[in-house]
């Protein structure tokens, strides 16, 4: 190994001549890019001999190549570190490589080759590309179809001839929600124009694109669905569907409602029904015909839907506001007593949620309701029956004494009840009333009376607590000539003395002039209660026997004094027989 000191000493060993003869067997020195070759790096090796040689031989060398924009090296001094002038490269020694310039050449040899292979290539490819287009120019893509055919690779006239066999033989049956109607192609009218169809649909392929398109689905059954004529198929199958919706019951929306078992308006759901619509059940058979299907099932999707469901706030809304309006109970009095009542089974009848959500109370319905009250309630003139004190039971009808109820103002006087939710009593409005209202058809005046029985010719007045306090024979009207009214009346006045006077005659004279001393009206101011001092006697049949009045009931002068003095305006006076 060469010794150093301090890197001022050469090694001695061995002599010039030898080292020379070595440096012209070795391979120039390739400078590092430090500038100092192999030999001259400090610390470097000299070539060992026999087995080192044998081993530094196996060892890798570690060789700083060039920079490409460097020149290549020449030899140098090795005392100076210049290269000589004029002195020739040293040939390659006989370890230098010699495999570097074949490998050069294999490397242009092999891209000269991949060239001419890669113009082939492209050559084929190209061919092949435009092979496919020209094919695909006149032919459908890979996996083509309308609806269940195929027409992969089919040229339009192979389609259309396929489309029109398909077609031809085609029938289905149409069923489901009671409906089951089978029909053929030719009674759907399924014209179509299957060669128009197919060239349209390869006029839509991209056939420069067929590398990419030949690899994806392409379901043109919409092309098909668009050029069918599907006038008569639509004509068939709503006629069938108006048959079967003839026996069927149709969708019910959501609504308000009144509940009479809990007197609250609710909200009662909504109903499917199974009435088929139309236009749902044509789309769907088309959209089977379209796809050559054998069964088109029909699900609820072609059901008539009800357009408003339970759940709609507006409903909900309007069933508060309607029993706001329910929550109302009043009772109408007649004279104290009740006739009449208004409560949420009376108010349900006229509260009425219309389609468009809005509550209203039904005018109409209260109208009749108010007329209803007014006819039952106006007690002038109806028939009555009653029991006498005496035990007799009698009916009469006719008078003027009586309630006349004040239809609009109690039409009036209901609603406002109504909608502020009254609950309490309300005295019917009346246009005339009376007193000792009990009942509908039955006495209504108080005990106070005075009774006429013109059958018995006998007049009998009760007082308030029913105690017969005056009685006396009479003379009524003449029977059958100048009956006396018969009725509930009141009296309206007293007079006396006075002088009645008949209907004026012919000869433009009374009929009668007569001076009573008490006069007691009933009716109007033409018939009453009076004394009658011509009269001879009073009682039994002379009414019926040509002595009766005309119309008044006679009495006895001092009978006639005596009530005169017992009775007042507004006392109720009855005539029956």
């Amino acid at each position: 190994m060469a010794q150093h000191s301090k890197g001022k000493h050469a090694a001695k060993k061995a002599p010039v001549r030898h080292k020379a003869r070595r440096a012209a067997s070795r391979p120039a020195q390739v400078p590092s890019e430090s500038g100092l070759t192999s030999a001259e790096s400090p610390g470097a090796s000299k070539p060992k001999h026999g087995r080192d040689a044998a081993h530094a031989s196996a060892a890798p060398k570690t060789v700083d190549m060039p920079k490409a924009a460097d020149a290549p090296a020449k030899p140098v001094d090795a005392a100076s570190g210049e290269a000589p002038k004029d002195q020739a490269v040293p040939e390659e020694g006989p370890n230098q490589s010699a495999e570097q310039p074949k490998k050069k050449r294999r490397k242009k040899l092999t891209a000269k080759q991949l060239g001419i292979a890669a113009a082939v290539v492209v050559g084929l490819v190209g061919a092949s590309y435009l092979g496919g287009v020209l094919f695909f120019s006149t032919h459908f893509f890979p996996h083509t179809s309308i609806s269940t055919l195929d027409i992969s690779y089919d040229s339009p006239e192979q389609a259309a001839k396929e489309l029109d066999d398909k077609i031809g033989a085609y029938s289905f049956k149409v069923k489901g929600q009671r409906m089951n109607v089978t029909v053929t192609s030719d009674q759907a009218g399924m014209a179509l124009d299957s060669e128009g169809v197919s060239q349209e649909i390869l006029s839509e392929q991209d056939a420069w694109a067929w590398p990419a398109e030949a690899l994806k689905p392409h379901e043109v059954t919409e092309a098909v669905a668009e050029a069918m004529d599907a006038s008569t198929l639509s004509e068939v199958i709503t006629h069938a569907v108006d048959q079967v919706n003839a026996t069927a019951d149709p969708p019910v929306n959501a609504a308000v409602v009144f509940q009479e078992d809990t007197g609250k308006f609710v909200i009662a759901p909504e109903v499917q029904g199974n009435t088929l619509d139309a236009n749902s059940v044509v789309a769907a058979a088309l959209a089977g015909v379209v796809n050559l299907e054998k069964d088109v099932i029909l699900t609820k999707e072609v059901l008539v839907d009800p357009t408003v469901y339970q759940d709609d706030q507006r409903l909900a809304d309007a069933c508060a506001k309607a029993n706001q309006l329910a929550r109302a109970d009043v009772t109408f009095t007649l004279d104290g007593t009740p006739a009449a009542n208004i409560n949420a089974l009376t108010i349900g009848q006229w509260v009425n949620v219309t389609p468009e959500f809005e509550v209203l109370f039904n005018n109409d319905e209260l109208t009749m309701w108010a007329e209803g009250i007014a006819d039952s309630f106006d007690t002038v003139g109806t028939e009555r029956t009653y029991v006498r004190p005496d035990g007799k039971e009698v009916t009469v009808k006719g008078g003027s004494y009586g309630w006349r109820v004040d239809g609009e103002a109690l039409e009036t006087a209901a609603v406002e009840a109504v909608q502020n939710g009254t609950i309490g009593t309300v005295e019917v409005p009346v246009l005339q009333s009376g007193h000792g209202f009990t009942a509908l058809g039955a006495q209504d005046w108080g005990a106070r009376y005075v009774d006429i029985d013109l059958s018995e010719q006998y007049a009998r007045f009760y007082d308030d607590d029913g105690t017969l306090i005056w009685e006396s024979d009479i003379v009524s009207g003449a029977k059958g000539k100048t009956d006396s009214p018969r009725g509930v009346y009141s009296i309206n006045r007293k007079q006396s003395p006075t002088v009645l006077i008949g209907e004026m005659t012919s000869e433009g004279e009374p009929e009668y002039e007569s001076k009573v001393t008490y006069w007691m009206p009933f009716k109007g101011n033409s018939v009453g209660l009076h004394d009658a001092s011509w009269q001879s006697a009073f009682g039994g049949q002379r009414y019926a026997s040509g002595y009766g009045s005309h119309g008044c009931i006679n009495l006895p002068t001092g009978a006639a004094g005596d009530l005169y003095g017992l009775i007042e305006v507004g006392d109720v006076v009855v005539v029956h027989y």
